[in-house]
């Protein structure tokens, strides 16, 4: 868990909080862009992280590395005629 006092600035025309490289790795967040739900109750902001999906299959396994798979994972046998497909 993460506890810091944080300044409201001027920013433009607004004002806004800056999150630093650090806090954002403690929530999971990498890259330039990220979205929240922001949430405002009893006098508190809760901002929380949107999950993002992917749109294609290069972004799905965009992190994957490969693996070793053994051959229970892809050989389940002879068929005995009673497949659905």
């Amino acid at each position: 868990m993460l506890v810091k006092e944080i300044e409201l600035k001027k920013w433009g025309n607004s004002k806004g909080i800056r999150l630093s490289k650090e806090e954002l790795a403690e929530l999971g967040i990498k890259g330039q862009t990220a979205k929240f739900e922001m949430v405002i109750r009893q006098g508190q902001i809760i901002l929380t992280p949107k999950t993002t999906f992917p749109n294609t299959l290069e972004e799905l396994f965009s992190d994957y590395k490969g693996g070793d798979l053994n051959e229970t994972e892809y050989d389940w046998g002879s068929p005995v005629g009673e497949e659905l497909l």
